[in-house]
């Protein structure tokens, strides 16, 4: 348990480092067992890590490789929780895109910089008309994924060892 704690907080330097020096970014996504093992993150013997650069409509829930019935199960009652309550349950122009770990491969979701704005972010600024932009967002507690994103200056900080985002 100690292990995934320090690895939540370190995966999190790295994306925090990879948000300010696209350098570092490049080098991570072309070698990410380097940058993580340079960070301090404990790796799994023989597991493959991959990076999955996330756009920002764009959410990635990353099933575990033992135990995906229960993730499963939890992401279903999450998402019939919300059909309850309304009809959309992905906004217009968002994405759930779903993948899995395997016993050798292990995802990992670059989380695009809360910097970086989006279309419908861009219209807003320049004032462009009535837009109306869901950022709504339910944290879930899921074994289906360990993320943990760190934003500079003090916007915000997410260090979980099992969090799943799911658009409301």
């Amino acid at each position: 348990m100690a292990d995934k704690k320090q690895n939540a907080v370190k995966y999190g330097e790295v994306v925090s480092k990879c948000w300010n020096d696209e350098a570092y970014k490049k080098r991570f996504l072309q070698d990410p067992e380097g940058v993580l093992n340079e960070a301090g993150f404990v790796l799994d013997e023989g597991v493959t890590y991959k990076v999955i650069e996330q756009p920002k409509l764009v959410k990635y829930l990353v099933l575990p490789h033992e135990g995906t019935k229960e993730a499963v199960q939890t992401i279903a009652k999450n998402f019939l929780n919300k059909v309850e309550k309304k009809d959309v349950v992905i906004p217009e122009g968002a994405e759930v895109r779903i993948i899995q770990n395997t016993d050798d491969i292990r995802y990992m979701i670059l989380p695009a910089s809360p910097k970086s704005l989006t279309q419908s972010d861009l219209k807003l600024v320049a004032g462009g008309g009535d837009v109306q932009v869901s950022t709504e967002v339910e944290l879930v507690a899921v074994e289906a994924q360990c993320t943990a994103t760190t934003t500079t200056a003090a916007a915000e900080t997410e260090v979980a060892a099992v969090v799943v985002l799911v658009l409301v």
